[in-house]
């Protein structure tokens, strides 16, 4: 249990569950726990007010009678309410390039904390047709595959295309290590998988001629009447925005046209299943971003590209499977892991299952290990930096020093 898979109050949620989990806003925005916070106001993509709850296992815990989280902002705007102004205590995930960090951190007020964990910066290739022209309720569905994206050459060749390499460098410097994994960490799940390391615009160009892609005049490839082009979106950061654009470029030398989209993290993010522009609708045809497990070991996280779990209307857009991938061998290996107690043997699966979607399908195309970059005041004590779990893990313990 963590962050990401949470306990939640049986009673308060009894009627929230499945399709319904997103229109429980009362539960949804002040959930029952044993927390050293309760919330006691919730404005989305805005702010949360909390105070300490009187009901904490630790009398003497947290130090701090409230606590207000500030969200819908930028990785930017966050760095400098720690480490320039000091009006804020702690920053989550400054996505931001390294000598921008150091340039914010030279005012003194807060320190940068880093450590690796396993969270990935990777591409989510859409295995589902996300075209306007279909049907509202049937775009980005299982009922009809992506008109390109589903030969397997074309994501191949979309993956060897990218220097890794040059992506950590303008990204992230120490803070990140090229990766062709889902899984970098524990070493017990790591694959050696390396395949993706080498940046091959010339195999990328091959891959496609042999699989009949031709070059138009425009130097865009066609094949049967389809183009390979593609809208490629992420949230708004300014690092994401950087790698975008080396990416097309990329793509382009091996004819394929990209377009790019942006989308604001508080709503991309989001979850609204009203909303055109969620990552879990996914109506683009590749996206961008990061995300990890909870606690070390992987098999919930590996076993969310699962056929099943695969967003649609009928689920409210909810699901973890966003490539909407699925494949029966994959969903096999998984019950396999579920019924699999001996450590190395684990480990031996959840590796075949990390090598199934990125060297062996690269329906997932991993880039960037990234090490976990947030910052905090110089006057807060307590920190302790936990990559396997939300970041406030031990708030409980967390204090002012004067």
């Amino acid at each position: 249990m963590g962050a990401q898979a949470p306990i939640i109050q049986a009673a308060q949620f009894a009627d929230c569950l499945g399709a319904k989990a997103p229109e429980c806003t009362e539960a949804n925005f002040n959930p029952i726990g044993t927390g050293p916070f309760r919330v006691t106001e919730f404005r989305p993509n805005d702010v949360i007010s909390l105070e300490a709850n009187p009901n904490y296992r630790d009398p003497a815990k947290p130090a701090f009678a409230t606590m207000t989280f500030k969200g819908g902002g930028d990785a930017t705007a966050a760095g400098r309410a720690v480490l320039e102004t000091g009006e804020f205590d702690y920053a989550w995930n400054l996505q931001l390039a390294p000598e921008v960090i150091e340039q914010m951190a030279a005012a003194g007020k807060g320190k940068t904390i880093a450590a690796f964990g396993s969270l990935v910066e990777r591409i989510m290739v859409n295995m589902t047709d996300p075209s306007s022209a279909l049907p509202e309720g049937e775009r980005a569905t299982l009922k009809h595959p992506h008109p390109f994206l589903s030969d397997p050459a074309v994501r191949k060749a979309l993956s060897i295309s990218i220097d890794r390499d040059l992506l950590v460098e303008i990204g992230y410097g120490q803070a990140g290590r090229p990766t062709c994994n889902l899984v970098p960490a524990p070493e017990l799940y790591a694959s050696d998988n390396t395949d993706c390391l080498t940046h091959d615009i010339a195999g990328a160009n091959k891959l496609l001629d042999d699989a009949g892609w031709v070059r138009g005049a425009d130097g865009i490839r066609e094949k049967d009447g389809v183009r390979l082009s593609l809208l490629f979106q992420t949230s708004t950061n300014a690092v994401r925005q950087d790698f975008q654009a080396l990416i097309k470029q990329w793509w382009e030398e091996i004819g394929v046209e990209t377009e790019l989209r942006n989308v604001s993290a508080s709503v991309f993010f989001g979850g609204d299943p009203g909303s055109p522009d969620t990552f879990q609708k996914f109506y683009a045809d590749v996206q961008m971003y990061a995300n990890n497990f909870d606690g070390t070991d992987p098999e919930a996280y590996l076993a969310a590209q699962t056929c099943d779990k695969a967003p649609s209307p009928e689920s409210q857009w909810q699901g973890e499977n966003i490539t909407r991938f699925c494949d029966p061998a994959y969903d096999a290996m998984v019950a396999e892991l579920g019924r699999t107690g001996e450590l190395e043997k684990r480990g031996e699966i959840a590796r075949k299952l990390n090598d199934f979607v990125t060297k062996d399908t690269n329906v997932i195309i991993p880039l960037v290990d990234r090490g976990r970059v947030s910052a905090h005041s110089n006057t807060l004590g307590g920190v302790v930096l936990n990559t396997w779990d939300s970041e406030l893990w031990n708030v409980a313990d967390w204090y002012r020093i004067d």
